[in-house]
């Protein structure tokens, strides 16, 4: 499984209002905007988009998970497995 930290922390984490803001390795907060949330077997993804990148389309999708200390963390989804079954969701959502 990745580790997070790897990606970046999250500073605001927000599914109601649509925002996801991350601070970068180097201090660099990024936010994105929730473009989409689907629940599979129980993990919940998320479709996120750079808010600088809006018009660009391309999307981050991450699951939502704990770390060790059972903080929440979003796990970018990274095998092509998971990536079919959430592709699938959003299809099958609309």
């Amino acid at each position: 499984m990745n580790n997070m930290a790897e990606e970046g922390m999250i500073r605001e984490f927000d599914p109601e209002e649509g925002v996801v803001v991350l601070e970068e390795m180097d201090g660099e907060e990024i936010e994105f905007s929730i473009e989409e949330e689907v629940e599979i077997d129980d993990d919940k993804y998320f479709i996120l988009v750079r808010e600088d990148e809006l018009d660009v389309g391309e999307g981050y999708a991450l699951r939502l998970d704990k770390d060790d200390n059972g903080d929440l963390i979003l796990v970018p989804v990274d095998s092509d497995e998971e990536l079919v079954k959430v592709q699938t969701a959003l299809e099958n959502m609309n």
